[in-house]
C-alpha cells in the first residue's frame, strides 16, 4: 500500500514540476509581450529582463512569491551590494533551480528504490527536507550579507564624512567632494566608495536631495536616514553643510561609543554565569576537599580491626555497658 502511495505521489510531483515549468515559460512570454506594449510598467512581479535568458526568467517564476516578499528580496539585494538589473531574476532562478533539481532527484530515487524496504520513505523525507533547506537557506545568507554590509557602511561613515567635510571647508562643491572621497576610501571602505559614486551619479542625473533619498532607501539604516534628511534640509535652508557634517560625524561617533560602553556593561553580567559554573566548583573542591578526604580516611581506618567503628568492638562495648545501665535504671525506680 505504501509503495503504491509513493509511486502515485512521485508521479504527481513530477507532473506538477513539469506544469510549473511550462506555466513559467508561458508567463515569461506574457511578461515579455507586456513589457513591449507598456515600457512604463515596472511591477515587482515582472521578471523579464533583456539581459536574462528565457530559461532564467522561467525558473524565476516556478515558485510563486508575493509582492511583499519580492520587495524584501529586492531590498536585501541592494543592501548587500547587488545592483545589477538582473540580480533578482538570477537569485530566484538559482534558488528555484536548486529546489526543482532536488524534487526531481527525490522522485527518481523513490521510483528506483526497493519497494519492499523503507528506503523510498527515507528518500522522500530527506528530499523534502533538503528542498525546504534550499528554499530558506539562500534567503538567510542574503539577509546576513546585507546586514554585514550595512554595518560596515555605518562603521566607516564618520571617517568618510570627515574627508567630505575637509573638502567642503577647502571650497570644493559637494559633488566634487564625493568624487574625491570615493577615490580616497576605495581601499579602506569599498562599500562606502560604491555608495558615494552612486550618489554622485544620481545627483548628476537629478538632484542631490533625491540622490540622498535613494541612498537612504537602499541602505535603510537609522544613521543613513538621518544623514540624508540633514543634508537635504541644509541644502534647502542654505546653511553651511560642513558644520552640519561635523556635528553629525561627532554624533555618530558618540553613539558608537555609548553602544560600546553598553556592550561592555552587559559583558560583566554575561561573564557572571561562566564564573559561577566554571570557577565555583574548584573553589568548593579546595574548601571542602581536605575535610571530605580526612573523613573518608577516618572511616576507613576506624572500620578496620581494632578501630572504634569495627562491628565486633562496637557490639562488645554495648554489651559491657548494658548491665551498668540496667542497674542504674533499677536504682532510680526503687527511689
Amino acid at each position: 500500500m505504501f509503495v503504491d502511495f509513493v509511486s502515485i505521489a512521485t508521479f504527481l510531483l513530477v507532473c506538477f514540476v513539469i506544469f510549473l515549468i511550462g506555466d513559467a515559460i508561458a508567463a515569461g512570454h506574457r511578461s515579455t509581450r507586456k513589457k513591449r506594449n507598456n515600457l512604463n510598467d515596472q511591477g515587482s512581479k515582472n521578471y523579464s529582463t533583456s539581459k536574462v535568458g528565457l530559461f532564467s526568467r522561467s525558473m524565476a517564476s516556478v515558485v510563486p512569491q508575493s509582492d511583499e516578499e519580492i520587495k524584501k528580496i529586492e531590498l536585501d539585494l541592494k543592501r548587500a551590494g547587488y545592483y545589477s538589473s538582473t540580480a533578482l531574476v538570477e537569485y530566484l532562478a538559482t534558488r528555484n533551480l536548486l529546489i526543482v533539481l532536488v524534487l526531481i532527484i527525490t522522485g527518481i530515487g523513490c521510483v528506483l528504490a526497493d519497494p519492499g524496504s523503507s528506503l523510498p520513505e527515507i528518500i522522500l523525507m530527506v528530499g523534502l527536507l533538503v528542498a525546504g533547506i534550499g528554499y530558506g537557506l539562500p534567503r538567510l545568507v542574503l539577509h546576513n550579507q546585507a546586514d554585514r554590509r550595512v554595518y560596515r557602511i555605518q562603521r566607516g561613515l564618520p571617517d568618510a564624512l570627515d574627508l567630505v567635510m575637509m573638502c567642503l571647508t577647502g571650497g570644493v562643491p559637494l559633488r566634487t567632494a564625493l568624487q574625491r572621497v570615493t577615490e580616497e576610501v576605495r581601499f579602506s571602505h569599498p562599500d562606502i566608495a560604491v555608495e558615494f559614486e552612486i550618489i554622485r551619479r544620481h545627483a548628476d542625473a537629478n538632484s542631490m536631495s533625491d540622490a540622498l533619498k535613494q541612498f537612504a532607501k537602499r541602505i535603510d539604516a537609522p544613521d543613513v536616514n538621518a544623514l540624508s534628511l540633514m543634508i537635504s534640509q541644509t541644502e534647502r535652508l542654505g546653511t553651511n553643510v560642513s558644520t552640519a557634517l561635523i556635528d553629525f560625524a561627532d554624533g555618530v561617533r558618540r553613539k558608537y561609543r555609548q553602544r560600546a560602553e553598553e556592550h561592555s556593561s552587559k559583558t560583566s553580567i554575561k561573564l557572571l554565569f561562566p564564573v559561577i559554573f566554571c570557577m565555583a566548583p574548584p573553589i568548593y573542591i579546595l574548601f571542602f576537599g581536605p575535610a571530605v578526604l580526612e573523613l573518608r580516611n577516618f572511616l576507613i581506618r576506624e572500620h578496620q580491626p581494632g578501630g572504634i567503628l569495627e562491628p565486633t568492638t562496637f557490639g562488645e562495648a554495648i554489651s559491657t555497658t548494658s548491665p551498668t545501665v540496667r542497674n542504674s535504671a533499677n536504682d532510680n525506680a526503687g527511689r
